[in-house]
């Protein structure tokens, strides 16, 4: 299965280049990420990230749904913006990637960097020691197996193998395999009793009734698990 590129390129470079008015007055404190100047920029930047991470979290790399008002995804900062000593990274094209909601409220305000990174004159691979994986830096593939069940494990001679630890600890992806098991669970019980009532449709047409009920409640139900 393809989970996306292992090590993301700052494609979207030439679009945060369109926009250095608004930075530099992000930068100096007379604009905040909130401000509708911004909106334009960040409908860009959703678009091209995603068309990089082939639709999938950064983290997770699970699919991210498609939703109104874009809830189902965030414009994630690898270094969090709200860290003043971060601030002037909240721009660098290295800095930005999509992650769906779940891994970016667990990400939450943790500090993804060192002393020696808030010091640095760029964002380099070299600025210091990173806690995470770094979406541009690092390759997701060479540190972390993703097996089948959305099971994380720290490949054998990761380069990175900390970096793989805390990630998947802090952002909790060892419980995705459980999440996910509830939801297939669900599906294939829905699965089965629509297909044994298309067996039953002309021999024991009461029988399909009851069972196409069935269906119909575990998917009412069900769809909040899912």
């Amino acid at each position: 299965m393809n989970f996306g590129p292992g090590k993301l390129y700052p494609n979207h470079r030439y679009i945060i280049k369109r926009h250095t008015t608004e930075i530099t007055k992000y930068i100096e404190g007379h604009l905040e990420w909130k401000s509708k100047d911004f909106a334009p920029l960040k409908q860009s930047l959703r678009i091209s990230l995603r068309k990089q991470q082939h639709g999938r979290c950064v983290y997770c790399r699970r699919k991210i749904s498609i939703e109104r008002k874009n809830t189902a995804e965030d414009i994630e900062h690898y270094l969090d913006k709200s860290k003043e000593k971060y601030r002037k990274w909240a721009f660098s094209p290295v800095n930005l990637a999509i992650a769906c909601h779940p891994c970016n409220m667990q990400k939450s305000t943790k500090d993804m960097g060192d002393a020696t990174i808030a010091l640095a004159l760029g964002l380099t691979a070299n600025a210091g020691e990173f806690r995470w994986i770094h979406p541009y830096f690092d390759d997701y593939f060479e540190n972390i197996e993703i097996i089948e069940s959305w099971i994380y494990i720290i490949k054998a001679n990761a380069p990175k193998g900390d970096r793989a630890k805390n990630m998947i600890i802090d952002c909790k992806l060892d419980q995705i395999q459980t999440i996910e098991a509830g939801k297939k669970f669900v599906l294939d019980r829905i699965d089965k009793a629509q297909r044994l009532a298309l067996k039953c449709f002309d021999s024991n047409p009461s029988r399909s009734k009851k069972l196409i009920e069935y269906a119909q409640i575990l998917t009412k139900e069900g769809w909040k698990h899912i």
